[in-house]
């Protein structure tokens, strides 16, 4: 089992899909039309979350050892298990990782198809993932747009319900801020977990993914060449014209054909082939294992890499 997917009780993988098996190739699959208690069952949600406080000895003026609280922080841990996730501040608020999977109650069925969920680092980090009605077409490259809600438990990831796309002919996947906003809302852990308030906020993502449509043809429609596609791999991902990094190298390669979907009306020597290249290595080719890719893909450094691609590209213009 690779070390950042959690197991379920029974010694599973936490996490479950429907459809064909996802790019991570992980987890169990359900029918499309399970219910939340199967979903939390086999993605590994339900298990709940707890906190107490944080004790330890230190030695007294040289007698035995005194047993002391730290009183500033607490110790976050499962119920199940009782393993500890994290230290957090007394204030912490805690989203149990039922609340994501019930986030989407009302959507799935509607507008919103519960497409994967499951649970990363023993429990630490937990999340949804929902298929939105809708996509667009860019000369026959096919994108669909997906809802992300996820949590953490020990303080590394704000609660956050994002707009993800995912390109379909190689499973790009794609969070790139929109001006208008619109494509994520995100509560710390000293607030309360609203789930209405959020999907209030959230009203518009569908101007959101009209946004990034909008923004994936003008790339299309954008014609650059390999010096002018290096520069932009340098800029971001290291090195110079003369001395491009291994990845700036890697990332020009794909863009020159060995990239999925590189071949492609829409990709072949444009912005969007270039945007894609980036992301091909970063949710393919930066980490070793399926689970690994899916964190940088969705909550990693990728994320950032990704949107300073575009804009970078979206510069060339």
């Amino acid at each position: 089992m690779s070390h950042m997917i959690a197991t379920t009780v029974t010694g599973k993988a936490a996490m479950a899909y429907v459809g064909e098996t996802p790019w991570h190739g992980l987890g169990q699959k359900l029918t499309a039309n399970s219910s939340l208690a199967d979903w939390a069952t086999e993605s590994g949600l339900d298990f709940k979350l707890a906190m107490a406080n944080v004790k330890y000895e230190a030695p007294f003026f040289g007698e035995n050892p005194r047993v002391c609280t730290y009183a500033g922080k607490r110790v976050m841990y499962r119920t199940d298990t009782n393993e500890p996730l994290g230290l957090v501040s007394n204030a912490y608020k805690v989203v149990q990782p039922i609340e994501v999977l019930e986030f989407f109650r009302n959507m799935v069925g509607t507008i919103a198809h519960l497409d994967t969920a499951g649970v990363l680092r023993n429990g630490a980090h937990y999340w949804a993932l929902a298929k939105m009605d809708g996509e667009f077409n860019v000369a026959g490259d096919k994108v669909h747009q997906y809802l992300l809600l996820a949590s953490s438990c020990d303080g590394s990831l704000a609660t956050q319900a994002r707009l993800t796309s995912v390109r379909v002919v190689c499973n790009n996947t794609l969070q790139l801020a929109q001006q208008r906003g619109g494509n994520v809302v995100q509560v710390r852990h000293n607030s309360v977990f609203n789930a209405i308030d959020v999907k209030s906020q959230l009203a518009d993502f569908n101007d959101a993914f009209k946004d990034f449509e909008h923004t994936a043809k003008f790339l299309a429609g954008l014609k650059i060449s390999s010096l002018q596609a290096q520069k932009v791999f340098t800029k971001i991902l290291g090195g110079d014209e003369l001395k491009p990094s291994r990845a700036a190298q890697r990332a020009l390669a794909l863009f020159e054909g060995a990239g999925i979907g590189a071949e492609m009306d829409s990709a072949k020597g444009t912005g969007w082939g270039a945007l894609n290249a980036v992301t091909q290595l970063m949710d393919w080719e930066t980490a070793r294992t399926g689970d690994a890719r899916l964190a940088n893909a969705w909550f990693g450094n990728g994320v950032k890499i990704k949107n300073q691609a575009a804009a970078a590209l979206l510069e060339l213009a």
